[in-house]
C-alpha cells in the first residue's frame, strides 16, 4: 500500500514537472511569435523626429534639456514597435521611396516609404536594407474595407512622424514634475473656502456632511483635472498681476506649490508660477479648472446615500401629498416599470421624477448640496409638497423658480438641481391619477 502511494506521488510529481515545462515552452513560443520579425521588439531609447534628436531618460523624452511630449512620443514608440518585416526586397531606393520620411530609431537610420501595389504592406529601409513591412496592432481611424487597413495605419504613422518641432514639445505642466508629491493636496482660491484632498485615505477636509460621501476615486478625479493643465510657453519669472489661486502638492514632508496669477492688468492671460524653482509658464485658457473646482465637486452628491441604495428587482415606494397617499412598486427593467393597485401611473412623468430621485443619466450628480436647517424642515412640512419614501429615505420635492431642490429629511440635507423644462411638476396628481 505504501509502495503504491509512493509511486502515485512520483507520478503526480512527474506530471507536474511535465506540465510546467510544457506550459513554459508554450508561453515562450507565444512570446517569440509576437516579436518575431519586428524591427524594434525591445525598448526604444533614441529617436530623431523632424530633425529633432531625442533621448529617453528615466521615462522622459528630452531634446538636450528640453522636455518633449510624453503622450506623443509614447504614441510614436508604440507605432514603431508594431513595424514587422514581411520579406527583404532588392532594388533601388528610388523605386520604393518616392515619398519618404526619414528618422532615427536607436541610432538606426529608418526610412518609411511607399505603400505596396496590393496595399497590404509598405516599404521600409533600415540602415540601407530595403524590406516590405506591415504595421500590426489596431488603427485609431475606422476603416470599412479591410484592404485599406495597412494604408490607414501607414497614414497614421506618417502623421505622427511629420510633427513640427513645436508640436514635439511637452505642454502638460505636471510632466515637468516627474516626482510630484501626490499624497495630499491643498487648494486655495481668494473668496472661496480652502480645502484639502487626502489621497491616501480618500477624504476631504472639510469632510462632507452625513449622507454625502467623497468621490470613491478621489485621486483619479483630481488627476483628470490636473492632466488638462496646459502651457503655451515658459514665461519670464518676475512681477505679475492679481493672484487667482494656489495648489500645494505634499508627500512625506516634501511639497510643491503652483501659484496662479493674471499676467498683468492689460491682459487676460494666466501664468502659473513655481516660487521655489522660480519658474513661470504662460498657460492655455480653459485648462485651469483644477484651480477653481469647488470642494463639493469631489463629493458624490446624490439624493440617496450609496450605503442606503441597494440593487433590486422590485422596490416599494410610498407617495404622499396632503391627504393623498399610495404605494407604487418600482420594477427594475428597461424601461422602468411601475405598478399600483389604487392609481394609474403616468409612466413618462414618473420616469422623469425618478430620474431626479435616483440620479439617473445626466442627473447623476446634484449641482450642489447644502444642510437642511430645522427652520427649512418645518417650512417644508408645513407646505404642500410631494414626499416620496424609498430605500429607507424620505425625499421631498421642493421646486423653486430658479432651481429644483430635493430635500432628504432622513439625512438632513438638500440637493440642488438647475431648473429645467419638464412635463412633470413634481406633484402627486402629475404622476398618479
Amino acid at each position: 500500500m505504501k509502495k503504491n502511494l509512493a509511486l502515485f506521488g512520483i507520478l503526480i510529481a512527474l506530471l507536474g514537472v511535465t506540465y510546467f515545462f510544457q506550459e513554459k515552452k508554450a508561453e515562450q513560443k507565444f512570446e517569440e511569435n509576437l516579436i518575431r520579425n519586428k524591427l524594434y521588439p525591445s525598448e526604444i531609447n533614441q529617436l530623431t523626429i523632424s530633425g529633432i534628436p531625442a533621448n529617453k531618460m528615466n521615462g522622459q523624452w528630452l531634446h538636450g534639456e528640453e522636455l518633449l511630449s510624453h503622450n506623443l512620443f509614447r504614441q510614436i514608440e508604440d507605432q514603431i514597435q508594431q513595424i514587422k518585416k514581411v520579406k527583404d526586397v532588392t532594388g533601388e531606393l528610388k523605386d520604393f521611396f518616392s515619398s519618404k520620411i526619414e528618422l532615427s530609431v536607436n541610432n538606426d537610420t529608418l526610412l518609411i516609404g511607399d505603400l505596396a501595389l496590393d496595399r497590404q504592406g509598405f516599404y521600409v529601409s533600415q540602415n540601407g536594407k530595403i524590406m516590405l513591412a506591415i504595421l500590426e496592432g489596431t488603427n485609431h481611424e475606422l476603416t470599412e474595407d479591410v484592404k485599406d487597413i495597412q494604408a490607414t495605419k501607414l497614414n497614421e504613422l506618417k502623421i505622427v512622424l511629420m510633427k513640427t518641432p513645436k508640436e514635439l514639445e511637452e505642454t502638460q505642466l505636471f510632466r515637468f514634475y516627474p516626482d510630484l508629491p501626490m499624497e495630499r493636496i491643498t487648494v486655495k482660491v481668494p473668496g472661496s473656502l480652502p480645502f484639502e484632498l487626502d489621497f491616501i485615505n480618500n477624504t476631504t477636509t472639510p469632510p462632507p456632511f452625513p449622507g454625502i460621501t467623497v468621490h470613491e476615486k478621489l485621486p483619479q478625479k483630481f488627476f483628470s483635472l490636473l492632466s488638462q493643465v496646459t502651457l503655451k510657453e515658459e514665461a519670464p519669472y518676475g512681477p505679475l498681476g492679481e493672484k487667482l489661486g494656489e495648489i500645494t502638492f505634499m508627500k512625506e514632508g516634501k511639497g510643491v506649490m503652483w501659484e496662479l496669477f493674471m499676467k498683468d492688468k492689460k491682459s487676460a492671460d494666466a501664468v502659473v508660477v513655481d516660487p521655489v524653482r522660480k519658474k513661470a509658464w504662460l498657460m492655455v485658457g480653459g485648462t485651469l479648472r483644477v484651480f477653481f473646482i469647488q470642494l463639493q465637486d469631489y463629493w458624490d452628491k446624490k439624493n440617496i446615500p450609496p450605503s442606503s441604495f441597494k440593487s433590486f428587482d422590485r422596490e416599494s415606494m410610498t407617495f404622499s401629498q396632503g391627504k393623498q397617499r399610495t404605494i407604487v412598486t418600482l420594477v427594475n427593467k428597461e424601461p422602468l416599470g411601475f405598478e399600483s393597485i389604487t392609481h394609474k401611473v403616468d409612466s413618462e412623468k414618473m420616469t422623469e421624477l425618478l430620474s431626479y430621485a435616483l440620479n439617473l443619466g445626466p442627473l447623476d450628480q446634484a449641482m450642489r448640496v447644502s444642510l437642511l436647517s430645522s427652520a427649512e424642515k418645518k417650512q417644508i412640512l408645513s407646505e404642500d409638497h410631494l414626499l416620496v419614501e424609498m430605500f429607507g429615505q424620505e425625499l421631498v420635492f421642493w421646486p423653486k423658480a430658479e432651481e429644483i431642490i430635493i430635500a432628504n429629511l432622513t439625512q438632513g440635507y438638500k440637493a440642488h438641481y438647475p431648473r429645467a423644462d419638464i412635463s412633470g411638476r413634481f406633484r402627486f396628481k402629475d404622476v398618479l391619477k
